[in-house]
């Protein structure tokens, strides 16, 4: 689990690893993002929730008691956009174009883990979103620290 930044709010997300080797794994996590979009003086709210299923690839891993390593992944995502709790009405009378819909796309993700001991370690998470079809923007960017918890 990660929690952080992302663009104009906070964003976690909640991962599982299925390791195919010791230097690969496949990642299968589920990503909210909750924001507000400043627009003409009036606060847009808007919700992410994703499915991102993706491969990543161990670059580097020091070998020692507390080890430390960098991954590297992407993927696709697959989620939904709920812009303006699902009204198209601001509370001036205003009208939006953009509308909450189902959304998909890909990321690129980059991890750093410090192993504290053999079933957790601390993670920093950096995860750019292309959303081919958001009303929002394409590009949506996470950046957090976590836990991780090693089942087996």
């Amino acid at each position: 689990m990660s929690g952080g930044y992302v663009e104009d709010g906070f964003g976690g997300y909640i991962n599982y690893n299925h390791h195919l080797d010791r230097r690969s794994h496949l990642q299968f996590g589920v990503f909210v993002g909750i924001s507000n979009d400043k627009s003409l003086g009036e606060d847009i709210p808007y919700n992410i929730f994703t499915f991102n299923p993706g491969y990543f690839r161990k670059l580097i891993s020091s070998n020692g008691r507390k080890p430390i390593t960098l991954n590297i992944g992407g993927g696709a995502i697959v989620g939904y956009e709920i812009i303006n709790n699902g009204s198209n009405e601001l509370p001036s009378g205003a009208i939006i174009d953009a509308k909450s819909q189902l959304i998909y796309g890909a990321f690129a993700g980059l991890e750093v883990e410090y192993g504290i001991n053999e079933n957790f370690s601390l993670t920093l998470k950096a995860v750019e979103q292309y959303q081919a079809n958001s009303d929002i923007g394409q590009f949506y960017p996470f950046a957090g620290a976590g836990l991780r918890y090693y089942l087996f």
